[in-house]
Formats: structure tokens, C-alpha cells, sequence
């Protein structure tokens, strides 16, 4: 087994972890011979229409990928554009603040002979759409749904402000470096400093060079890419649908236990407040802040032995799902480059 995967097993079983300790602890005093009679009863045909809704929210990400990647590569097709986006979603499930999709994706794009400025700018324009998508819906279901902060305590408002600071901050930063190659450069050349003391002397200027090269690369690329109007907008429609699928799946899942007298505001709401709160923790995956989050609010029209079912279905299905599928999509890769490997020998 190979450092990567030893510490990506690590990061789940740690998630796990996490998961199983918290309603082991949140729910040791509830009868789990009820819990066991509500799984019994639980209707498949909404957990199928919640993870229809799960698979929507990838195949939506997919195609703002190829729409981007597009321009950059007009030979990728929609398949290959989803399978990187599985990828991203399984390192952005194995890593703090998911922070491994996007350098994950970036690989998988050069590895398609994209110059990885060109690529660079591709996942970065999309990025930017999709935290200022997730902003601004936010926004939305935090002026719809401000009354329903009235009964949640103070650390959840405060987490839930963070959140929201972070994801701004990020659209910020993001699109500056986007704009200023200035900007770019120094921040690189920042990040370069340690890594050139390991380096000969010789090859250092050669490197930064490149670097800039790379960079100028970059921002022409960003700057083509923000100016297409018309690109934009039809991915911020796709981005939209994306968030909204993904925030309609508790609905189902509640549905799936009967309850019935929720309405689909309220659940979407609810989710997009967790999304925020998950978004503050620094676990893979935002483990223990994801299940504190999703108890607090849907415990407040839940009662624990459909809470604690809610729960357990709904992780499996918008985390663990992106972990299993993610990692199966990683697998043609790693046939294509052990091929590659054995054929060098």
C-alpha cells in the first residue's frame, strides 16, 4: 500500500471515526429498537430520488468541467469530464476544508497535455463561480430563513458567520489573483522561496522562469475566460441547479420516513445553514461539525429515532457516496499509468 492511499485510508477510518463516536455519544440514551422500526419502514423510493438528486449535483459539476475544459481541450468529452470531477469530489472528501479536488482535478488535466496555466485558470474561473454561487444562495436562505436562527444557539450563529466569512474571503482572494498577474507572481514566488533552497543555484532562475512563464500563461487565460459573458452565465445557471439539488436532498430523506409536515423550503434552508457550518471545521469532510450541524437544526422537527436515521442516510449519501464512486473512479487511471510503467520497464 502506497503512502497516498495509507493516508487517505487513514482520513476516512478517521472520519468514520468521528461519525460513529458522535451518535454513539448525541444518542446513547435513545431506544435503537425504535431506530432499527423506522429503518425498516424507510420508503426506497425517496432515498432513490435523493440520490438521483446526489448524482445530479456531480453530473452538473461535470458539465461546467467540460464547458471550461472545452476551450481548453475541445476533444474532452463529457464522461472523462465526469470522471475527473469524481476524483475531485473524493479528495475533497479525504481532506481538511476540502482542499484536494482542486489539485487532484488540475493533475488529471495536464495529465490531457493541458498547459497547466491554461488548466490552472480553467478549475479557477469555475471555482470562482461556484463559492459565489454558494454566497449568494446562502444569502438567499439566510434572509428566508433568519427566523429560524431564533432557536439555535449562539456557536451555531457564530460558526455559521464564519463560514460565511471564509467562502467571501475566498471569492475575494480568488478573484484578484485571477485579475492580477502581479498578484499571482508574488504569491508563487512566495511559495517558491523554500522550495528553491533545495534546489542548485544553477537552476534556480531556470525554474522561476518557467514559473513565470507559467503564470503569464495563466492570467491571459483568466482574463480570456472572465470575459466570455455568455460562458459565464450558463455555467452560474448549471452551478445554481447543482446546489439547489444538492440541497434538496434531506427533503427526500425526510420524506423517505414519512414525515411529510416539513416543507421543502425549510429543509433546503436548514441544509444550505449546515453546508456553512461544515464548511468552518477543518476534518476531512467536515466530520463532527456535519453531524452537530444536521442534529441542531433537524432535531428541531425530528424526533431522535428518525434523527438519528436522517442523519446516518443522509451522510451516506452526499459523503460517503462521493468517497466510494470517487474511488472508483480512480481506478482506470491507475490501470492506464501501472500499463504505462510496465511498458518503460
Amino acid at each position: 500500500m502506497s503512502k497516498n492511499t495509507s493516508r487517505h485510508l487513514i482520513s476516512i477510518l478517521l472520519v468514520v471515526a468521528i461519525s460513529v463516536g458522535f451518535i454513539y455519544f448525541q444518542f446513547r440514551d435513545v431506544k435503537w429498537s425504535t431506530v432499527f422500526d423506522v429503518l425498516k419502514h424507510v420508503n426506497l423510493v425517496y432515498i432513490g430520488i435523493a440520490c438521483l438528486a446526489m448524482f445530479l449535483y456531480w453530473w452538473l459539476e461535470a458539465v461546467v468541467l467540460q464547458r471550461f475544459g472545452k476551450q481548453a481541450d475541445p476533444t474532452l468529452k463529457l464522461r472523462t469530464s465526469f470522471r475527473i470531477t469524481m476524483i475531485g469530489q473524493f479528495f475533497n472528501s479525504v481532506t481538511p476544508f476540502a482542499s484536494g479536488g482542486q489539485p487532484a482535478q488540475l493533475y488529471l488535466l495536464t495529465r490531457r497535455k493541458i498547459d497547466i496555466g491554461l488548466a490552472s485558470s480553467v478549475l479557477l474561473i469555475k471555482f470562482i463561480i461556484y463559492q459565489a454561487v454558494i454566497v449568494g444562495t446562502f444569502i438567499f436562505f439566510l434572509i428566508v430563513g433568519f427566523p429560524l436562527l431564533g432557536h439555535t444557539t449562539f456557536e451555531i450563529k457564530y460558526l455559521i458567520l464564519i463560514g460565511f466569512v471564509i467562502n467571501f474571503g475566498v471569492i475575494v482572494f480568488l478573484m484578484t489573483v485571477a485579475k492580477s498577474e502581479r498578484v499571482a507572481a508574488a504569491i508563487v514566488h512566495l511559495l517558491l522561496k523554500p522550495a528553491l533552497l533545495f534546489v542548485k543555484k544553477e537552476k534556480r532562475e531556470g525554474i522561476r522562469e518557467s514559473a513565470d512563464s507559467k503564470i503569464a500563461s495563466f492570467h491571459e487565460e483568466s482574463v480570456r475566460f472572465s470575459g466570455n459573458k455568455r460562458l459565464i452565465w450558463e455555467c452560474v445557471g448549471y452551478t445554481t441547479l447543482q446546489l439547489l439539488f444538492y440541497l434538496s436532498i434531506p427533503y427526500f430523506v425526510l420524506l423517505s420516513m414519512g414525515v411529510t409536515d416539513v416543507g421543502l423550503m425549510t429543509v433546503m434552508t436548514y441544509h444550505a445553514f449546515v453546508m456553512k457550518l461544515s464548511s468552518s471545521i477543518p476534518t476531512p469532510g467536515g466530520s463532527g461539525g456535519a453531524e452537530y450541524s444536521f442534529t441542531s437544526f433537524f432535531g428541531m422537527v425530528l424526533s431522535p429515532d428518525k434523527l438519528v436515521i436522517g442523519l446516518i442516510l443522509w451522510r451516506l449519501i452526499t459523503y460517503y457516496s462521493c468517497t466510494i464512486f470517487g474511488a472508483i473512479a480512480m481506478i482506470p487511471f491507475g490501470r492506464r499509468k501501472n500499463r504505462q510503467l510496465g511498458g518503460n520497464k
